[in-house]
């Protein structure tokens, strides 16, 4: 199997310097030596990869970047693993989601926790768990991330399904669990894990920077104050866990009547299948909102831009399941 290996930067190609820490030119090469001393694995591994940043620095641009490298490589490569920092490491991986689907040769996401010379750094570990997996389950199509919280088995996650990291902490969890656990190179596939297959073409990526900064994105909040809609294509509310948002506030209901007047709509994530069940979100037809499949609030930031930019009906987009984003 010819698997070749994506730099992008992130904190595991990066090394700590005098200023903090920072992309290196040392540290891509170095996880590649650190493979092969732990694994006794000779492969040697072809690269590539766009300019190396830090990857709270992402754009829309450099998603489309990296989206090129990646399908620049399909033909040659059997299995593509790309290197990634954590910070936005969820919307990169929804982002290659939705452009590949689950029909494309497998690609894996990794990223570490610390730079590579820290000894709690997990690079190591989630580089090594990619190489096995790709090489375990050959068969497996689509967009991937490998990552270990501690204490834990490396596990592969789908990676249009990942949620926000916790603040101040690293773990990394998905929403309707993972793929499979890697212990060493023994891969273990997950029994009852189960996803849609998918009912919609991939999305182009070739528009994407054109709605940067146009999909307003808010998370709900006591106290909220709402924007103004001055250019904004379309909201994602992001709602409180049990699927609710202050429907009986003021400030809302005015928010929500100014959408309407803009045409501006008005989508929620992190609404469960059937609606919830408050009495709150009886509202929600009546204020205009839509309530989108129950899917990663990130992905669903990174559905709808890609379905904006490539022209789609959001409404069907955005309700079909895609690189393997919703589950039975």
């Amino acid at each position: 199997m010819k698997i070749g290996v994506i730099f992008t930067g992130g904190t595991i190609g990066s090394q700590k310097g005098e200023n903090g820490i920072a992309p290196s030119k040392e540290a891509p090469l170095r996880l590649l030596r650190d493979y092969a001393a732990r694994t006794g694995d000779a492969y040697c591994f072809e690269t590539a990869g766009p300019d190396a940043i830090l990857s709270e620095n992402l754009t829309f641009a450099h998603i489309c970047s990296v989206a090129a490298h990646v399908r620049a490589k399909m033909d040659e490569w059997d299995g593509i693993i790309v290197t990634h920092g954590t910070d936005t490491l969820q919307y990169t991986g929804a982002a290659l989601g939705y452009i590949f689907g689950l029909s494309s040769k497998p690609v894996v996401l990794v990223s570490a926790n610390y730079p590579l010379d820290d000894a709690r750094s997990n690079g190591l570990d989630n580089f090594c768990a990619a190489v096995a997996f790709l090489r375990a389950v050959p068969e497996a199509k689509g967009v991937f991330t490998a990552y270990r919280n501690r204490g834990e088995s490396v596990r592969i996650h789908r990676s249009t399904r990942i949620l926000a990291h916790h603040a101040l902490d690293d773990v990394v969890f998905s929403l309707h669990g993972t793929i499979a656990t890697v212990e060493g190179e023994c891969v273990t596939l997950t029994q009852g894990y189960t996803e849609l297959a998918d009912e919609q073409s991939p999305m182009s990526e070739a528009s994407l920077s054109t709605v940067e900064g146009r999909i307003l994105r808010l998370i709900a909040y006591p106290g909220m104050r709402y924007p103004t809609l001055e250019g904004v294509t379309a909201v994602l509310l992001e709602t409180y866990h049990s699927g609710t948002v202050a429907t009986a506030s003021p400030a809302l209901r005015r928010f929500a009547e100014r959408a309407k007047e803009a045409g501006v709509p008005i989508l929620l994530a992190g609404v469960p299948t059937g609606g919830t069940p408050y009495a709150s979100g009886s509202a929600y037809g009546a204020l205009g909102f839509s309530s989108l499949p129950p899917i990663a609030p990130i992905s669903a930031y990174m559905k709808l831009c890609l379905t904006l930019s490539d022209g789609r009906d959001p409404a069907q987009a955005l309700s079909l399941p895609l690189g393997g984003d919703l589950s039975f």
